[in-house]
């Protein structure tokens, strides 16, 4: 995406001290007026994250890493397993007779389900959610009364549509609200928005690109004391998450079916055995067990940690990564092909052949 002028020096510089949300609107009302030809948008956390240089991060949750490199494969897995979330999304739309008017924009547009997908906190996507709301992001930044929290300010485009892609700064913007059903309740307290790098999934020059530190132009620590910050202005904290919206029923069940779907003390029940081949030519073999849903053991050692799984059933797939047990540092990539429940085939990081075979 395009940056703004000093956008880099706000992501670096330390957040401005704020005690009142009387004094926070004051000092956006100065940032409005400074910005004239953008649209203001703001984010409420608890932190602020930073990258390995100190500096304000805010990349979408497909792209986000744990100070770590994003690897093809680990990148490609997220986005597969989007594709199962959208795919659900749309079978749950489909057994809905109250949903009927958005199932045909549901499958024809990316976006529409991402957007879902994204704000229901089912799984990654690529998009990142904002508000128009200064009220609203300061709720989120002080949820449960917490004494303090961030607001983070980003100037983006005007637009015009409820789905705005602006292709001379490569930004697609989603007006929640007009995408979503009126069963979907969370979106029109919280005025929610999700903004993107327009055309980008899974293939990218830089990911830095895809960060929007590079929109920012405030960082603002909120502090509240006693509650001493809203003063006689109310949080609307009490109005974000609705029990009695449909449409998180809807997605909290798909979340739920995904966890199931790639579950890999499932995909490994009992005693299996490792038969692997180094690209060198050497050879080993060791037995092992998944346990406690996603731990590798090799006899009574707790080997790896496995994560970003992926089972695909239909495709007869099965991708995961295993992560060295402190203070092994090893990460490596396993894909697999399902023979049948018991055998799996494949390579582990495109080098290494293993073959998983069930002996109890």
């Amino acid at each position: 995406m395009r940056s703004i002028d000093k956008s880099a020096d706000i992501s670096s510089k330390p957040a401005e001290a704020i005690n009142s949300f009387l004094d926070l609107v004051s000092k956006i009302a100065v940032l409005s007026f400074e910005h004239k030809d953008s649209l203001l948008f703001y984010r409420g956390q608890n932190r602020d994250f930073k990258n390995k240089s100190g500096n304000s991060s805010f990349y979408p949750s497909i792209y986000r890493t744990n100070n770590e490199n994003l690897s093809k494969e680990l990148l490609e897995i997220r986005f597969k397993k989007l594709e199962q979330a959208s795919t659900l999304l749309i079978q749950k739309f489909e057994n809905r007779s109250d949903f009927t008017n958005s199932i045909k924009e549901l499958k024809n547009r990316k976006y529409i389900r991402w957007s879902i997908l994204q704000h229901y906190e089912v799984c990654d996507t690529p998009l990142l959610d904002l508000t128009q709301s200064i009220r609203v992001a300061a709720s989120f930044a002080l949820l449960n009364g917490a004494r303090k929290g961030f607001l983070f300010v980003f100037a983006l485009p005007y637009f015009t549509n409820r789905i705005s892609i602006n292709s001379e700064h490569d930004l697609v913007n989603i007006r929640l609200i007009n995408i979503c059903p009126p069963q979907a309740l969370r979106p029109y307290f919280q005025e929610a928005y999700l903004v993107g790098t327009d055309d980008i999934t899974n293939q990218y020059d830089k990911r830095s690109d895809l960060d929007f530190k590079q929109r920012l132009v405030a960082k603002f620590e909120l502090f509240n004391q006693n509650g001493s910050f809203w003063g006689d202005d109310g949080s609307v904290e009490k109005y974000l998450y609705r029990n009695d919206d449909v449409f998180k029923i809807v997605c909290d069940n798909i979340k739920l079916e995904i966890e199931e779907q790639n579950n890999i003390e499932l995909v490994f029940p009992g005693k299996w055995r490792n038969d692997y081949k180094l690209s060198d030519g050497r050879e080993g073999t060791e037995d092992f067990e998944v346990r406690n849903i996603n731990e590798y053991h090799i006899g009574p050692f707790h080997v790896f940690n496995l994560d970003s799984i992926l089972v695909d059933r239909q495709k007869r797939i099965i991708e995961f990564r295993k992560v060295g047990v402190d203070p092994d540092k090893r990460k490596a990539f396993n894909s697999l092909q399902i023979i049948d429940e018991n055998h799996y085939l494949g390579t582990e990081d495109n080098s290494t052949t293993i073959r998983y075979t069930r002996v109890n």
